[in-house]
């Protein structure tokens, strides 16, 4: 049965919205966002087996579809009529999802010496997905151009300035990209081995969407050369916050979360040692809220969320679930979607620290490190 892409709010999550005296506020669009919100998000089961799964912001199952290998980012079209699930790196598919109908309609498979890095993105309308990718033999990141009025067609690749690109998002002006250059040299051949940790070269670059040219890049000071810069997600204010991760000795104790925006240096938050010290050096995903005001990284290693006001710097209250790494923004501002790979899906308000589990009907989901949405 067709799977319509309007879905309205449960009698639950209405009174939810009610007893937080949030109805208020809200106005009719903000209910109809939350009435056709979708989520993606790769997984796993108990047996192993990959699947590309969507939901809404009650959980309810929308569609479950088997991965020929494990996925890792995904990005939905401006009109949520397509939902693309990436292959995990070394990554040689990319999965396109009618959302309606809740079925796989193309695969674009990897091009000649290139791989998927695990993110990609919609431009120009949804008429171009962008998708993070490595060439290899030539160690330099890319990102791929692909037409999506024309099969998905690769019509061209931009350098990223860096190796490793990973997540990549497009900057309120609709004109500048912003794309996090992980700066780790991998091979395919070693697996995931990690081949250059003393010369890491990380950084984040602003590129210009209507050529591809390279505006300006920015990296740490050099006493963090070895954080990772990889997952991001952009403020209302056009400040990007960065998730890192830290291929350093275990020991050391470093910032994990960034703030970046053309024409300026990467600012790092400040945190009592004591929280940066339960992530474990390592940050598993980037979202900010549905007004884009409070920000929040994951971590599954330290089985931590962490959020802040974006405007004032100001900690919110963290979230502990274990393994926990998928995060997006709920339809109400000031709430996120939260997933694990134990198979917790929840609805987090770091505001007042409330949480409430979600029913998602993915018996032993073991979910992957993401979650998209519209």
């Amino acid at each position: 049965m067709p799977i319509s892409r309007r879905h309205l709010l449960t009698r639950s999550a209405l009174a939810g919205l009610a007893a937080a005296g949030a109805l208020s506020g809200l106005d009719a669009r903000v209910l109809a966002r939350a009435a056709k919100t979708l989520y993606l998000s790769a997984r796993a089961d108990r047996e192993g087996q990959f699947f590309a799964s969507g939901f809404d912001a009650d959980g309810a199952k929308l569609f479950d579809l088997p991965m020929p290998a494990r996925g890792h980012g995904a990005a939905v079209s401006p009109d949520g009529q397509h939902g693309i699930f990436f292959g995990r790196r070394p990554g040689r598919f990319a999965l396109v999802v009618d959302t309606a109908s809740g079925t796989v309609v193309h695969t674009i498979a990897n091009a000649e010496n290139r791989n998927f890095a695990g993110h990609g993105l919609f431009v120009k309308g949804g008429r171009l997905l962008l998708a993070t990718e490595i060439d290899y033999e030539g160690k330099r990141g890319l990102i791929g151009l692909y037409d999506a009025a024309d099969s998905w067609r690769r019509i061209g690749e931009w350098q990223t300035g860096g190796m490793d690109p990973h997540d990549l998002r497009l900057l309120p002006d609709g004109r500048t990209l912003i794309v996090a250059n992980g700066g780790i040299l991998t091979h395919p051949e070693v697996q995931r081995l990690k081949l250059n940790l003393d010369s890491m070269d990380s950084s984040v670059a602003f590129i210009d969407l209507n050529d591809g040219g390279l505006i300006e890049q920015r990296r740490l000071p050099g006493e963090f050369f070895q954080l990772s810069l990889r997952h991001m997600a952009v403020t209302a204010d056009g400040e990007t916050v960065v998730a890192m991760q830290y291929e350093g000795p275990s020991t050391d104790l470093v910032p994990l979360v960034g703030l970046a925006k053309p024409g300026r240096a990467i600012e790092l938050l400040e945190m009592p040692d004591m929280a940066w010290s339960t992530l474990r050096n390592y940050c598993g995903s980037a979202a900010v809220d549905a007004a884009g005001r409070i920000l929040g990284v994951t971590s599954p290693r330290g089985g931590r969320a962490l959020f802040w006001e974006a405007a004032t710097r100001r900690p919110l209250q963290p979230l502990d679930l274990a393994d926990g790494c998928g995060l997006a923004a709920a339809p109400v501002p000031g709430r996120f979607i939260v997933s694990n790979g134990l198979g917790a899906l929840v609805e987090y308000d770091p505001l007042n620290g409330r949480t409430r589990a979600l029913d998602s009907g993915f018996a032993g989901a073991r979910w992957d490190n993401h979650i998209f949405t519209g």
